[in-house]
This record gives structure tokens, C-alpha cells and sequence, in this order.
């Protein structure tokens, strides 16, 4: 980045005031939403309950066909459950262990024209909006993933439409996505 890019006064300066709820709505959106791993508990329990079904279709003829298809759809449908409960805990987990409260920023991200800038502490990323991977609205905050596994929250403000607006101007279609 040139040195005018650095030295340019940033349009919005956007504190992440982020809590337990910001935190957990992100890692739901990251990994259900976006990385789509909700598909592979769903494709277990449709294979347990075909082989259920299988066991209640032919329990005339097999003395405890109920009771194993019974085994099976409640494995189908337990491990699941318990997979996506376990992630909620690590996530909460997570987000406690970062002390996160809405009263304290984590960060600030500086969005200029040319560029946007976290700065944490003492240590400071910059980024020009051509290499930004991917901008997300949600309802309560915006995702600015700088790779496919990595993004910045911009949680809710007053300049938040301007900020998304800026967002839009600056990157091309298939790079931003209103969910809201």
C-alpha cells in the first residue's frame, strides 16, 4: 500500500463493542450459513432413518426389527443434537474467555476510500478494499472477511449505512451480500 493510502483520513472509524451474542451470531452464520456444516449431521440422520424405516417396514417378520429401528433414529437424532450443543458451548466457551462486553472495544476498523484498517492495541492490519474476500450484512452487523477463514465485525453503529454504502462503492457485485 502507498504511503498516501496509509497516511489517508479514514471516512469512519467503527469500534467493535462486541458481546457473547455478537459472537455466537457470527460463529452460527460462519459455519451453518456460510461453510454449510450443517449438511453432514443432516445427511446422518437421513441415512439412520432410512435404515429405521427399513427395520420398521419388515418388523412383521423380524421379532426386534422395532426396537433396533428405534435405536437407530434416536442415534440419528441425538448425535446431532449433541454435536450442535457441544459447538454452542465451545462457542460461548470462547466468547467468555475473550471477556467480550459491549462496553469495551476489541478493536476499531478505520474505512478510507481506498483502504480499511483494524487497529488492536498496539498492532494494526491494513487492507485495500481489491484484496477483501468477501463484505456480509446481517441484521446487527457487518462481516468484512479478509480470506475465507478470517473477518472483522462491524457491529451496528450510526454510521453504519454510510459504512455499507462506502462497502458497495468500493467492491463488485459478487463480493457483497445484503442478508438482512
Amino acid at each position: 500500500m502507498s504511503g498516501r493510502n496509509k497516511d489517508q483520513k479514514p471516512l469512519f472509524t467503527i469500534p467493535a463493542n462486541l458481546d457473547r451474542h455478537d459472537f455466537v451470531q457470527f460463529a452460527l452464520f460462519n459455519t451453518f450459513r456460510l461453510k454449510k456444516r450443517w449438511k453432514s449431521p443432516l445427511i446422518f440422520f437421513c441415512i439412520m432413518a432410512a435404515f429405521a424405516a427399513v427395520c420398521f417396514a419388515v418388523r412383521k417378520t423380524h421379532d426386534q426389527a422395532v426396537l433396533l429401528g428405534t435405536v437407530l433414529l434416536s442415534v440419528g437424532l441425538v448425535l446431532p443434537a449433541a454435536w450442535f450443543l457441544m459447538f454452542l458451548s465451545s462457542v460461548r466457551a470462547e466468547a467468555k474467555k475473550h471477556g467480550l462486553s459491549k462496553t469495551k472495544a476489541q478493536y476499531f476498523t478505520l474505512l478510507s476510500r481506498d483502504s480499511f484498517k483494524v487497529i488492536r492495541d498496539k498492532d494494526e492490519a491494513a487492507f485495500s478494499w481489491a484484496d477483501l474476500y468477501m463484505a456480509y450484512r446481517v441484521k446487527g452487523c457487518i462481516y468484512l472477511y479478509v480470506n475465507a477463514d478470517r473477518a472483522y465485525l462491524l457491529p451496528d453503529c450510526e454510521d453504519s449505512d454510510a459504512a455499507w454504502d462506502l462497502i458497495c462503492s468500493r467492491l463488485p457485485e459478487e463480493k457483497k451480500k445484503d442478508l438482512r
